[in-house]
Formats: structure tokens, C-alpha cells, sequence
């Protein structure tokens, strides 16, 4: 048998203006920050220091999903 999927919410809360700073969540649990650097968004996870450079906040936001179901699934 298959399992049900269940959905899951993610949030992008707005830390800061200048510069743009920004924290994705799931439900209670920290997934990592993106920072606005130039024209580029740095988006870390929260277990590493290296960031993942993208040039659109979405696929910075992709990339963080990405890390954080990689390595919690």
C-alpha cells in the first residue's frame, strides 16, 4: 500500500530590507536564508557556510527546497 501524501507548508518570511534578507521555514522547522548580494541571491543552508548562488529569488528558493529534501528524506 501506498502512503497518503501529506501536504506540507513552507513559508518565506522577510527579514530585512536592505539587504534583502529572507528565511524559508517549514511549518516550525528552519530550513536556511537567502541574502540579496548585488544581483545575485546566496542562499544557505542551515548546516553549511558554502551558498548556492542564483540569479532569481525562485530558484534560490527551489535550490533551498531541494537541499533541505535531499538531505531530511
Amino acid at each position: 500500500m501506498a502512503r497518503k501524501k501529506k501536504a506540507v507548508e513552507i513559508s518565506l518570511k522577510d527579514i530585512s530590507d536592505d539587504p534583502e534578507v529572507y528565511e524559508l521555514w517549514d511549518g516550525k522547522k528552519y530550513i536556511g536564508t537567502i541574502k540579496k548580494e548585488g544581483e545575485r541571491y546566496l542562499s544557505y543552508v542551515e548546516s553549511n557556510d558554502t551558498p548556492f548562488k542564483s540569479v532569481k529569488l525562485d530558484d534560490a528558493i527551489n535550490e533551498l527546497l531541494m537541499q533541505y529534501n535531499l538531505h531530511n528524506h
